[in-house]
C-alpha cells in the first residue's frame, strides 16, 4: 500500500505535515480533507525494511486494542483505522491498512489475516474467524490475547532461567582458558630446568596448556565454528532436525523442561480453542501446526489420527503415552469429557505443567550455578597442587 510524506494548511492557517497511507494522492487528499486539512503537496516515502518483522508485543497490543473497541461498539473497519492511526511500527500500519482495506472490499477479517502468514499464525487466523461466525468477535480476540500474554510471559521466563546458568558457564570457562594460557606457561621453564620427573597431573597440565596455545586448538576452535554454521544452515531438514531434538528430548532436566514446555503450549492451544466454540479435532489440527518441533508434531499427527477414527482424547492419549502425555493427564482429560467442560479442564492441566515446569527451572538454576562454582574451585585447586608442589620441591633440586 503507497505510503506518502504530506505537508498542509488546517482551517486556522496552520501548517500541518505527516506520513499516511493511502490508495492514491487523490485518497490521501480525500482522507486529509475529511480532518479539516488541505493538501498542499505529497510525495512517496520508500519503508526501510531494516528488521522486517512485527515482534509479539506489537501482536498483543493490536489484538487488545482491537477487542476493546469491537466490544464497545465500534465498527471493524473503523476499528482497524483508528489502530493504524496509532501503530508505531511502520511494516505493521501498512498491514493493518492493508487489512482495513480488504474488509471495506467484502473480505473476511479471517482472510484478511491470511494473507500475511509470517505475521499472524494458524491460531490467531482461526480464532478471528471462529469469532466473525459466532457473532463474538471482541470476546474471541480477547481470548486470543490472553493466550499470547500467557504463553509470551512463560517463554520469557523459561530464558531468563537459562540466563544466568550460561553467563555462569561463560565465565567459568574463560577463568579456565585463561589460566591454562597465561598462568600455567609462566612455570613450563621452570619446570624443563629440573632435573626431576614432574607428577603426573603436572604434566597433564602442562600438556592441556601447551595444546590450548597451539595451532591445532586455533583450528580446531575454526573447524567447530563452521560445524555449528553448517548444522544451523541444514538443522531444517527432518533427518537432522529430529536428530537433534530426540537427543535434547531425551536429557535427564532438560529433557523433561522441553517437553512439559511443549505440553503447556499444546493443552492451552487446544483449551482456548474449544472454548470458543471449536470442535476437538479441529482444535488439535491447529495445535498441532504450532509445534515447531517436527518429532512431537508427529506424535500429534498419530493422536489426531486415533481421534479422528472415533476413540476420545483420554483413551488416545492413554493408547500412546510416548514422550508428551503422562498417566496423570489421562485422568483429568477423562474428567473433563465426563462432565463436558474438556476445555476447562485442558486448561486446569496447563496450569498445573506449567507449575512443574517453575520448579523444575527453580531446581535446575538451584543447583547448576553452585555445581558449577564448585567444579571451578576443585579445578583451581587442582591447578594449585599440580603447579607448586613442584615448585615447593624445586629448594631440594637447587
Amino acid at each position: 500500500m503507497p505510503y506518502y510524506r504530506w505537508r498542509g494548511v488546517n482551517i486556522f492557517g496552520d501548517r500541518k505535515k505527516g506520513k499516511s497511507f493511502a490508495r492514491s494522492k487523490q485518497d490521501l487528499d480525500t482522507v486529509l480533507f475529511g480532518r479539516n486539512i488541505a493538501m498542499i503537496s505529497c510525495k512517496d516515502c520508500k519503508i526501510w525494511k531494516l528488521f522486517g518483522s512485527v515482534s509479539m508485543e506489537d501482536k498483543i497490543n493490536f489484538f487488545r486494542q482491537l477487542s476493546v473497541l469491537l466490544e464497545s461498539g465500534v465498527r471493524l473497519p473503523d476499528a482497524l483505522r483508528i489502530l493504524c492511526e496509532q501503530v508505531e511500527n511502520i511494516l505493521f500500519r501498512q498491514i493493518i491498512f492493508a487489512l482495513e482495506s480488504d474488509i471495506q472490499e467484502g473480505v473476511s477479517f479471517g482472510d484478511a489475516l491470511q494473507k500475511y502468514p509470517e505475521i499472524f499464525n494458524d491460531l490467531m487466523i482461526k480464532m478471528a474467524r471462529v469469532g466473525q461466525e459466532s457473532g463474538g468477535l471482541g470476546a474471541s480476540l480477547k481470548q486470543l490475547t490472553l493466550y499470547i500474554e500467557t504463553k509470551k510471559d512463560f517463554r520469557k521466563k523459561l530464558k531468563s532461567a537459562a540466563i544466568l546458568p550460561m553467563i555462569t558457564l561463560a565465565f567459568f570457562s574463560f577463568i579456565a582458558i585463561s589460566i591454562f594460557i597465561f598462568v600455567v606457561p609462566k612455570f613450563a621453564d621452570i619446570f624443563s630446568s629440573m632435573n626431576k620427573e614432574l607428577p603426573v597431573v603436572t604434566r597433564i597440565v602442562l600438556n592441556i596448556s601447551t595444546f590450548l596455545r597451539s595451532y591445532t586448538f586455533i583450528f580446531g576452535v575454526i573447524f567447530f565454528a563452521l560445524f555449528i554454521l553448517l548444522i544451523k544452515k541444514y538443522i531444517k531438514k527432518p533427518l537432522a532436525s529430529t536428530a537433534t531434538e530426540m537427543v535434547l528430548i531425551r536429557l535427564p532436566l532438560i529433557g523433561d523442561i522441553i517437553r512439559q514446555s511443549f505440553l503447556v503450549y499444546f493443552l492451552r492451544s487446544v483449551s482456548m480453542l474449544l472454548e470458543s466454540g471449536m470442535r476437538l479435532l479441529p482444535a488439535i489440527d491447529i495445535a498441532k501446526k504450532s509445534f515447531k518441533s517436527s518429532l512431537l508434531k508427529k506424535h500429534l499427527e498419530t493422536l489426531e489420527l486415533d481421534v479422528f477414527s472415533g476413540s476420545s482424547l483420554s483413551q488416545s492419549i492413554n493408547d500412546y503415552p510416548g514422550l508428551l502425555f503422562s498417566q496423570d493427564l489421562v485422568a483429568m482429560v477423562r474428567v473433563g469429557e465426563e462432565t463436558g467442560a474438556l476445555g476447562l479442564m485442558l486448561k486446569k492441566a496447563a496450569d498445573m505443567y506449567q507449575e512443574k515446569v517453575d520448579r523444575s527451572i527453580l531446581f535446575f538454576t538451584t543447583i547448576f550455578q553452585p555445581l558449577l562454582m564448585i567444579f571451578l574451585g576443585l579445578l583451581i585447586a587442582l591447578l594449585i597442587f599440580a603447579i607448586y608442589v613442584p615448585v615447593f620441591n624445586l629448594a631440594s633440586v637447587v
